[in-house]
């Protein structure tokens, strides 16, 4: 009874362990290598994992220095300050500003402008941040539904997985949008428009789990499971020999 007992656990954490893939950790990416476009006064910690963005101004973004497609990206959020209700969120696939994705979220309404959640798509200068129109911006999806705007002095985890088939946003673990599509590569990056005191925190990279891209290796034998495969047999010569 006792030699089934131990067989069965140590056969139970082989297969945990067999089914363990070698992925490639999640990276922390050092902000002091990214830029600002111009407006915006973006300010580097000493750690070099959270930046600041001060000025209440013109739409700024703060860019990577490298371009990211089949990564998902992971970190914090938020607005440091009570005083005003406009854009926050992020940037990718960025090229240039007549080529980018744009993510942003607004407080309050304001006019035509509504609170919530918008993904465009960026294609030239031609573009009114607050409305969302122009002819050089197409609306990939919007959710202003009831009362989601961002609340002032609150920090958001967000999940960015931009693929080139696809993009999906979750704020605090539950999903905004969930878009099809082509998409190239690009620099990742922050963005705000006529709102200060923004601080994003603690930005990871890593390959995204959903790109069409990803090969998934064949789990290789660990060696705590080889342990335990040498251990069932050991039980099991024992007990064989003392019957």
């Amino acid at each position: 009874m006792k030699l089934k007992f131990l067989n069965t656990a140590v056969a139970s954490l082989i297969l945990s362990l067999s089914c363990l893939v070698s992925t490639a950790n999640a990276g922390l990416l050092d902000l002091n290598t990214w830029s600002s476009t111009s407006g915006g006064i973006w300010t580097v910690d000493s750690s070099g994992t959270s930046v600041l963005q001060s000025e209440n101004g013109v739409p700024t973004y703060f860019l990577s220095e490298s371009n990211y497609i089949d990564s998902k990206f992971d970190g914090t959020f938020g607005v440091e300050t009570t005083s005003d209700d406009d854009f926050i969120g992020f940037v990718f696939g960025y090229n240039n500003t007549n080529d980018y994705i744009l993510f942003d979220w607004k407080k309050g309404n304001q006019g035509d402008a509504q609170s919530g959640f918008t993904l465009s798509k960026i294609s030239g200068y031609n573009v009114s941040h607050l409305k969302h129109t122009g002819k050089d911006i197409t609306v990939l999806a919007s959710d202003y539904d009831g009362d989601n705007g961002w609340v002032s002095n609150t920090v958001y985890d967000f999940s960015l997985d931009f693929t080139s088939t696809g993009i999906k946003i979750d704020i605090d673990g539950v999903n905004i949008f969930d878009v099809s599509g082509s998409f190239n590569s690009g620099k990742f990056g922050f963005y705000n428009y006529s709102q200060e005191q923004v601080r994003y925190s603690g930005i990871t990279q890593e390959e995204s789990p959903t790109s069409p891209n990803v090969v998934v290796p064949v789990p290789e034998p660990t060696t705590l499971a080889v342990f335990a495969l040498a251990l069932i047999g050991f039980v099991s010569r024992k007990v064989k020999k003392q019957s």
